[in-house]
This record gives structure tokens, C-alpha cells and sequence, in this order.
């Protein structure tokens, strides 16, 4: 199929006092195949009776299709505010969406190559975006190879800056290679992304290139470089008005309330402030993927601003949906641990650990064990043995997993003089563990999506171990829930749908709703 044939394209261009932006609409039409396909939504931020008519001209032949707006520059709000405005009031649907800068150029064909490029593009919500190759106004075109973003350093604010890395021009990839960084100057995905990820007019100008990264990331978008030149930017230090300099008064403001936005989006430093947090859902993160996972997809970490080798260097491997989930469970785990998200002072494993809230279960599970004939224990989530470890030592083996791998040698440090007491690093997602007597598995289910529970439980049945207990409520809906947060488990109930369990050992304050259920892995 010809995805060019009848195929609408939208062109979203937010100028800033800029004399450049009427050659680029001239430009925009005179190279594109289908002019007649395309229409432009253009946001003129000008100083009345400054600016002449050049900063809004637009050309004849193509007047119907230019949506503009002129907005004096005391109510502009930046950049961001103004390509959110763009797609709110101008954006008409269209089957394509193009986000450049007013000073851009084209080769011939672009519309054509990009819808085709994108296509070409191995995922279902492909983005196409870079830093454009240079161009010198009005029209020296400068192509020294494919620019491919990569993580160059975090300023003084802390803010992810990404930068092009120049892949060779010939050969050229046979498909557009995987990214994990937007470029604001170029964009290009189906339409359907402006509604599904739109614009943030909250934030300003700094930080919206690796902000927007992250939520189309979380929403399931995939990111890629152009494998071929199709757009050229004009880097020069010409006399280019800034709205810093004609919002001296507001600039501060605006700037430290986007920089408090950023840092609550990405999970730095959460925020309070109603100001900063204006229709924060509306413009988060997505529900998809996490951002823990596409910090470990693009090798940085947001939040202690360090940058790995691979986002260094621009490498990213290819976009399959579950990539690096492993990786996103130990990144996820292993900060609630460092930073004891769940504030017990007694245990990092929170308070659900501490001995108080398992004097009961404690006694009980000692029992159960016994009546099972449960000598071999495998703890499937062990944390730092806290509650566990009274009961761990009556039994011929116990064999502790955790995805911490800082937990584990804190277990080995102090727990490793025990002969019958053995410790490893497991991911019980991806990992099939020991057989043994027993799996036991408390408040780990509870942390993790559906779908992830289903591989854990049919990991547990792999390993073909006699007994399992894991924490259930049997009165419970199954609803979804993010890696990492909360949610109660029944186990019974779709989309687990084990059998009855053979006994149900109330567990701490909860007790008439959270048990420790006992399963018979052969019954399932």
C-alpha cells in the first residue's frame, strides 16, 4: 500500500520574531510533492510596530492552506506554550504531524520520504526525529551525514541535553536506526500522537526535548533517527530575537517554575506547588512502559544525572515492547531499597516486615511448614530477612532471591555464617528457580502489573518445587497497577485463576482480608 496517496500531512511551525519563517513556508511547498496535501498551522509571536510584514508573510499560492495566529509578544509564553497552542487550535486532524522551527529548510520530496520512512520504521507507534542537518540563510545546505541524537551532558539545572552524533551518509541504514531522544526542531509521527501525547505549555524551553523523550516513551511510542537527510536547520548566531530578552521580568519565573515541572515529571524532586503542577496529569507520563525502563532503554538516570555508555554514545538497540524489563524491575526495586521508599526504620522492606506486624504469621508459618513437610525453602523476594529470619533457621536449606543485588550481600554479610542459608540475585519474572519443598513469595505480587504476576506464577510452576505461598486477598478485584506501586492480588480470581487454596494463613493488620494462600503447584 501507498501510504502517500491521499495521505494529509500537518506542519506545526512556532516563529518567534523571525524573518526566516517566510522562506520557510516558501520552501515548505516548493519542495514537497503533494502541496496540495499539506497544510501549515503557524504561531507568530511578534512585537507590533517592530516587526514588518516579512515576519508574517506567507505565500500567495498557498494562503488557504497557512492556519496562522499573531500573538503580540507580551502574551507569549515560550516555546513550549506556543507549539501546544498550535496543536490545540490549529492542528485539524490531519494523518501526519510535522513539528519544525520557523527557520528550516527542505529537500525535494520530504513529505513522501517521511511518510514512507516512517513506515518503514520496526514498531507500531514509530517517531521519526533528530537535530536537522545546517543550512546558512538563505539557502547553503550543509549535509555532513545523518544526525543521531545522543546524551552530550546535564546543565547547570539539571537538565538532560541531547546532541547530534553524525552517522556516515553512504552507506546509508536500510532503516531508520532507534533512538531514544527527541529533537524539537523536527518531529514527525501519525497524527494520532497529538492527541495522545500532547505539547506541554507548562514547561518553557529547557528540558522539553528530553521531557517529551520520556512520555512518548511511557506511552508506548518508539523512537527513530532519519536514515536519509530530508531537513536542514539554520544554527547560526545571527541577530535571532529570544523571548528570554523581551521577558526579562517574567523569565525567571517561568523558568524556575518549568525547571520544579520537569523534575516532578521525571521523578527527581516531587513538587506541591499548584502552579507547577497545572493539568500535570493531562501531560505526564504514560501507562505503557515506565520511566525507570526508559531510563535503562536510553542508559541515563534522570535522577542522578549520570549517563552510560550507551546513551553517550547514541546506541540503542531495537524497540520490542518488553525490552529490558529485567533491567526495569531491578532499576525500579533497587531505588525503592537506597532511598527505603517505604520508610520502616526497622527493615527497607517496609513496615508489612517488621516483627511487630509478624508475630502472628511468624508462629503460624513456622506450623505450616512443619505440617507440610516444607525442609527446603525457596523465598522468592526475600528482602533483608528481617521477619524471616526466626523462622528461616529450623530448616535443613533456605534459599533467598532477590532482585536487590545490594540486598543480597547485605543478607550474605550478616546472615552468612548460617550453613543452611544460601543467597542469589533472581528475577522472578524471567527467572525459573530452584526446585525445593516450598516457594514463598509475600508482598512481592502486590508491586507488580498483572502481567508480570502471570510470568512469575508460571516460573513457580516451572520449577516444579511441591508447595507454593504468596500473598493473596481473597476478596479482591484484580486491577491493574504500575511496576513498582501497590496493588492487592487475588490470586484466584481472573487473570491468575489458581485453583482454592488448601490453606489461607491470616497475615498482619489486614488479616481478615490479606492472607499467606497455600498451593499445591502439581493442582495447577
Amino acid at each position: 500500500m501507498d501510504h502517500v496517496a491521499t495521505a494529509t500531512l500537518f506542519v506545526s511551525i512556532a516563529s518567534y520574531r523571525d524573518s526566516e519563517c517566510a522562506p520557510t513556508l516558501v520552501d515548505l511547498f516548493a519542495k514537497a510533492r503533494h502541496p496540495e496535501r499539506v497544510s501549515v498551522g503557524v504561531l507568530w509571536q511578534i512585537l507590533p510596530d517592530v516587526d514588518g510584514p516579512e515576519f508574517t508573510a506567507v505565500p500567495d499560492a498557498w494562503r488557504d492552506q497557512v492556519r496562522g495566529r499573531i500573538v503580540p509578544v507580551a502574551e507569549s509564553r515560550g516555546a513550549c506554550w506556543a507549539r501546544s497552542l498550535i496543536q490545540t487550535d490549529l492542528f485539524g486532524n490531519e494523518a501526519y504531524f510535522l513539528q519544525i522551527d520557523s527557520h528550516t529548510r527542505f529537500d525535494p520530496d520530504w513529505d513522501v520520504k517521511l511518510i514512507r520512512m516512517l513506515h518503514a520504521c520496526p514498531s507500531p507507534k514509530p517517531v521519526l526525529s533528530t537535530h536537522p542537518n545546517k543550512y546558512l540563510p538563505p539557502d547553503e545546505r550543509l549535509a555532513k551525514g545523518l544526525p543521531h541524537l545522543r546524551a552530550k551532558k546535564f546543565n547547570r539545572d539539571g537538565i538532560l541535553i541531547p546532541q547530534g552524533e553524525y552517522l556516515a551518509l553512504d552507506p546509508k541504514p536500510e532503516q531508520p536506526p532507534p533512538a531514544a531522544f527527541i529533537g524539537a526542531g523536527m518531529v514527525f509521527a501519525k497524527g494520532s500522537m497529538v492527541n495522545e501525547v500532547p505539547y506541554d505549555p507548562y514547561l518553557y524551553f529547557h528540558g522539553e526535548e528530553i521531557t517529551l523523550s520520556a512520555r512518548l516513551w511511557t506511552h508506548g511510542y518508539d523512537l527513530f533517527t532519519p536514515n536519509d537527510v530530508i531537513l536542514y536547520h539554520d544554527y547560526t548566531e545571527r541577530e535571532r530575537n529570544k523571548h528570554w530578552d523581551d521577558h526579562r521580568g517574567d523569565w525567571n519565573r517561568m523558568h524556575k517554575n518549568a525547571v520544579a515541572r520537569l523534575e516532578h515529571l521525571l521523578e527527581v524532586r516531587p513538587s506541591t506547588d499548584p502552579e507547577v503542577l497545572r493539568e500535570i496529569e493531562r501531560y505526564g507520563m504514560g501507562q505503557v512502559r515506565t520511566l525507570d525502563g526508559y531510563m535503562a532503554y536510553a542508559d541515563v538516570d534522570l535522577r542522578r544525572r549520570v549517563i552510560g555508555t550507551r546513551g553517550s554514545d547514541g546506541h540503542f538497540p531495537s524497540h520490542p515492547p518488553t525490552f529490558g524489563i529485567g533491567v526495569e524491575i531491578e532499576r525500579i526495586f533497587t531505588r525503592i531499597h537506597a532511598e527505603n521508599t517505604w520508610g520502616s526504620r526497622e527493615t527497607r522492606s517496609g513496615e508489612g516486615s517488621e516483627l511487630r506486624a509478624t508475630s502472628e504469621l511468624r508462629a503460624r508459618l513456622e506450623q505450616t511448614l512443619a505440617r507440610l513437610g516444607v525442609r527446603v525453602l525457596v523465598d522468592a523476594g526475600c528482602g533483608d530477612l528481617n521477619w524471616m529470619a526466626g523462622v528461616s533457621k529450623g530448616l535443613d536449606l533456605y534459599l533467598g532471591y532477590d532482585v536487590v543485588e545490594e540486598m543480597i550481600r547485605h543478607n550474605r554479610t550478616l546472615h552468612g555464617d548460617r550453613a543452611n542459608h544460601l543467597f542469589g540475585v533472581a528475577e522472578i519474572c524471567h527467572t525459573v528457580l530452584p526446585r525445593a519443598d516450598g516457594i514463598l513469595c509475600r508482598n512481592v505480587l502486590t508491586h507488580l502489573p498483572n502481567d508480570l504476576v502471570l510470568k512469575a506464577l508460571r516460573n513457580f510452576k516451572r520449577g516444579e518445587s511441591r508447595h507454593l505461598l504468596a500473598t493473596t486477598f481473597p476478596n479482591a478485584v484484580n486491577e491493574e497497577t504500575t511496576l513498582g506501586h501497590w496493588h492487592k492480588v487475588n490470586l484466584t480470581a481472573p487473570p491468575f485463576a489458581l485453583p482454592e487454596p488448601i490453606l489461607l494463613i491470616p497475615d498482619g493488620k489486614a488479616r481478615h482480608e490479606r492472607f499467606l494462600g497455600v498451593w499445591r503447584l502439581a493442582d495447577w
